[in-house]
């Protein structure tokens, strides 16, 4: 990798947001350059900032400053690594975001004003904001927490300075919204639970619990376990390979019920069946008769269970208070 490399001492700033223009702090402090490399050189680049990173996060104590600054400057790095191989430098970020999701937030959010509810939407994770400035489009108060000041920076480029109002940044669990957006009636976070540590999981779904209303929800999109590894390390592993980025765990639908009974959550559906089009919703979904048969998609070829976890919604939780 041909990257050009100089010393810095600091972390991470946001004025870099996701442009490759300006050199990029790695884990170690260095400064890399990213014009001029190829796609192969990034996706190694990642690798080793992903591995470094995760490193680190885990062997800080949780609630501590180190993981904070941690846990800020790998999402502010790997995320304009990304955007440089996926080819989004100066576009919108989308990540993991699927207009099927959006579709899913924005039914769940009618039913709860059709049910009288005092409708509020929260996501955990913004990236570039994309999937906030729909759903304001269509009149719903949302608003957003992001830990990434790269990120915090990009959506508030692309939203504007009166939509930048709804992008908070700073840390989920210390984070203190005002009286007049809170609380929410639907809470949403798409590709964030496998990256929190495992030992601070539970504390991120219980504040989750208390921002919301009764008979509000939690919608969780997170990879599942059984088609891992799902963030870079599945480029450089074979399948069924532990993830070894900064995907610090990934959760079975077992799992990740657990941890939302645990938070106190009376309820946990699944989508009734996923298609390549919309996510069905009906009654829990077999959330039950899945987490039942869910251990036989190791005994089964890894294409074949990607295809079944994928088509009847293992990676999707909606968690009823």
């Amino acid at each position: 990798m041909q990257a050009t490399l100089s010393q810095t001492t600091s972390g991470p700033t946001a004025d870099a947001g996701f442009s490759s223009e300006t050199p990029l702090v790695l884990a170690d402090g260095s400064l890399a350059e990213l014009r001029g490399l190829t796609r192969p050189e990034l996706l190694q680049l990642q690798w080793d900032q992903e591995r470094e990173f995760a490193r680190r996060i885990l062997a800080a104590a949780p609630g501590s400053a180190a993981r904070a600054e941690a846990t800020r400057w790998a999402y502010d790095t790997v995320t304009r690594i990304f955007a440089a191989a996926s080819g989004s430098s100066g576009k919108a970020l989308v990540m993991g975001l699927d207009p099927r999701y959006e579709r899913v937030v924005l039914r769940l959010l009618a039913r709860q004003r059709d049910r009288g509810l005092p409708v509020r939407f929260l996501e955990i994770g913004y990236a570039a904001g994309v999937l906030l400035e729909r759903i304001g489009r269509e009149g719903f108060p949302a608003v957003g927490i992001e830990v990434s000041e790269a990120m915090w920076q990009e959506a508030c480029r692309r939203m504007g300075p009166a939509a930048a109002r709804s992008l908070h940044r700073g840390e989920f669990l210390r984070y203190e919204f005002s009286p007049s957006q809170r609380p929410f009636s639907l809470v949403y976070w798409n590709d964030v639970l496998e990256h929190i540590p495992p030992d601070e999981a539970l504390a991120y779904v219980r504040r989750a619990y208390d921002l919301l209303v009764p008979g509000g929800a939690l919608v969780t999109i997170s990879p599942n376990w059984h088609i891992r590894p799902s963030d870079v390390t599945c480029a450089f592993r074979a399948p069924r390979t532990e993830a070894a980025g900064v995907h610090l765990k990934e959760y079975t639908l077992r799992e990740v019920t657990q941890l939302l009974k645990a938070a106190g959550f009376d309820r946990v559906a699944a989508p009734w069946i996923v298609t390549p089009r919309r996510i069905v919703l009906w009654g829990s979904g077999m959330a039950g008769l899945k987490r039942l048969v869910e251990p036989a998609l190791e005994w089964m070829p890894f294409c074949l269970a990607r295809l079944l976890c994928r088509g009847f919604g293992l990676s999707m939780t909606i968690a009823t208070k």
